[in-house]
């Protein structure tokens, strides 16, 4: 029971000898008002369960006990007494109806102060919901000085998780309670749906709003079941209102895997692999080239659960699975690989996104511990049903930029974990983690030939650095290939088409400065590493302003004395170019405070400081 007051010192002790049939009743009396004391060998008369029996079964316990136990006339009269006393100044909540029980001064005053909880049935004052004990025991003795007195049972939800999903098992039900849980399992969601004018031509786009219900009430079995994935929503809503939670959900064993950590975290990644490892869920939000990954490789050989790590390209996947090989120790071929034309599944696997959707039957009851990579892509609807469907219990969300154009960012936290740590460019400046960027500037052409031309000229004035050209159709980066080999210069071209052997061949070619211009698509906008790449040329892309930083982000490596530059060429004759520019045009602004604070505390420039600042102020204008 909860709400025990001041202990009566009263015990009972069963008289002489009782024969078996005795000796049972006697038992079965003492439990109703008091707790056994194995020490001693003997029962405690408790308050809390004195106060629970109405005055007619107290009295009929009093006429019986005495001749069954020590009990004696002044202790009966003292339990009397104790009994008046407990119920002047307390509400007793009976279990199964939510009966108030009490004196009837003292629940008239309850009624009069706390009506917002109750209600009147059959001459009877009944609690509305479960859900509002414990705030209606907590304001009953903080705002009127009574104390509520309920079996603790009434609170306790036990947790399990039964075939892929977690059962909450309630003591009670009620239409309420349902409510609100309901009300958790649904979850909200925006679609982008274009607006077009009476002539069909494209004029915006709107918000809609949409809902996904993923709870199951059981009425009869007095449970309700979720997803996995709201293992944090329901423990937070739940405890907040005065539930305890009985965490029964049985873990999978560890991994039969040999790690060798051949790492070591920066003191930013330490501190994010900290600040998640406390709930062992949630999203970490670090700028791109922030060492996200390493975070990560932290968390597989701390947990050494069964890891899903989730991925949304082959060269993410083949990135990843080099760094498991090199940094935990683990061979390749004990990795398991779900994508890529392969499906072998292992107690660390990597998996593009949109092969473990295909493959969510055998992803099932398979891993403890999941990894979103590019994590801002699990609202889509794709992505959402993987989150919603793998069952590991531990989440890691990472993601360089989670906050959505579309707004549905909640959505990846409640289905991975709260925000818990995050770090901006400008951070990463500070802290050198990422290079300075010296130079963003937008360069327009009016036409294909002008724009290519001057693609041309921008990359003859940095034909000694490294450069990447994103495109976003194949047939533009053909062209701006062919006419890069015709200009003379040392290009690769990577694309979704290039066969694996050649593409892998290429970026080697691309790192050991063999060839010091990649053109790609959209392959390459995240995932790989080249830290002493410079320049970013985006010539052609979607508005997206995710893109955007994500490509930037492919020259930010850090290297001592190294600043980076990038590029946005646009035709002003295309309207879809026009469109996009301008749609992505705010992503300049998350560089300001980076750029600003390489101009305060570099001073090796190639160019002098006032040119540059003329710069910095035509961005901050």
């Amino acid at each position: 029971m909860s709400g025990d007051q001041e202990s009566l010192n009263l015990v009972l002790r069963r008289r002489g000898s009782l024969d078996e049939a005795k000796f049972r009743r006697f038992v079965e009396l003492a439990r109703k008002v008091a707790v056994f004391d194995p020490e001693h060998k003997l029962w405690r008369v408790s308050p809390s369960k004195l106060v629970l029996l109405n005055k007619s079964e107290l009295e009929e316990l009093l006429a019986e006990l005495p001749s069954l136990s020590a009990l004696t006339a002044g202790e009966v009269e003292e339990l009397r007494e104790a009994w008046r006393r407990l119920r002047a100044g307390t509400v007793i909540v009976r279990s199964a109806s939510l009966e108030l029980l009490g004196d009837g001064a003292v629940l008239r005053k309850v009624l009069e102060s706390l009506d917002q909880y109750l209600f009147s049935s059959d001459g009877s004052l009944r609690l509305k919901s479960l859900l509002y004990l414990g705030s209606f025991a907590r304001e009953a003795e903080q705002r009127l000085g009574i104390k509520v007195l309920f079996d603790i049972r009434l609170l306790r939800v036990t947790l399990e998780r039964v075939d892929g999903r977690l059962r909450w098992q309630f003591s009670i039900l009620d239409d309420i309670l349902v409510s609100k849980l309901a009300e958790l399992g649904t979850l909200r969601y925006f679609v982008e749906r274009a607006l077009l004018s009476p002539e069909g031509v494209y004029e915006g786009s709107e918000l809609v709003e949409r809902r996904l219900k993923v709870v199951r009430v059981l009425w009869r079995e007095k449970c309700v079941t979720t997803p996995v994935a709201l293992y944090q929503k329901y423990l937070k809503f739940l405890e907040s209102e005065g539930f305890t939670v009985e965490n029964k959900v049985e873990e999978l064993p560890d991994i039969q895997i040999h790690l060798q950590k051949r790492f070591e975290l920066l003191p930013h990644q330490e501190d994010a692999f900290r600040a998640w490892h406390r709930a062992r869920r949630g999203t970490i939000a670090i700028f791109t080239r922030g060492g996200k990954s390493f975070i990560a490789l932290e968390a597989i050989y701390s947990l050494r659960k069964p890891t899903l790590i989730l991925v949304t390209t082959k060269e993410l996947l083949q990135t990843w699975l080099e760094y498991i090989e090199r940094y935990l120790g683990v061979p390749r071929h004990l990795i398991g690989v779900v994508g890529a034309g392969e499906r072998r599944l292992s107690g660390i696997t990597v998996a593009t996104y949109t092969s473990a959707v295909k493959a969510l039957d055998a992803l099932k009851g398979r891993f403890e511990f999941v990894v979103f990579d590019e994590a801002h892509h699990v609202p889509a609807t794709t992505f959402k049903s993987i989150a919603l469907n793998v069952d590991a219990v531990y989440r890691m969300a990472l993601s360089a930029t989670p906050e959505r154009r579309d707004r549905n960012e909640h959505i990846l936290y409640e289905l991975c974990g709260d925000l818990v740590f995050k770090l901006t460019y400008s951070d990463l400046v500070r802290l050198r983690v990422v290079a300075p960027i010296e130079r963003f500037e937008s360069i327009f052409a009016e036409g294909k030939e002008e724009k290519l031309s001057k693609l041309v000229q921008l990359l003859r004035k940095y034909e000694t650095s490294k450069v990447l050209v994103f495109t976003q159709y194949l047939t533009t980066a053909e062209e701006v290939y062919a006419r890069l080999l015709k200009e003379g210069f040392k290009a690769e071209l990577i694309t979704g088409e290039t066969p694996s052997l050649k593409r892998e061949l290429a970026f080697k070619r691309f790192l050991e400065g063999r060839v010091n211009v990649l053109v790609t698509t959209t392959v390459l906008d995240e995932g790989i590493t080249v830290p002493d790449a410079e320049v970013a040329v985006i010539y052609e892309g979607t508005g997206e302003a995710r893109q955007m930083i994500q490509r930037i982000g492919r020259v930010l490596g850090y290297q001592p004395g190294k600043t980076a530059k990038v590029f946005e060429l646009v035709d002003i004759l295309n309207s879809r170019e026009k469109s996009a520019y301008l749609r992505r045009s705010w992503v300049r602004e998350l560089y300001i405070e980076g750029m600003k604070y390489y101009l305060e505390n570099v001073t090796s420039f190639s160019e002098s400081t006032t040119s540059y600042q003329r710069r910095m102020d035509y961005y901050l204008d």
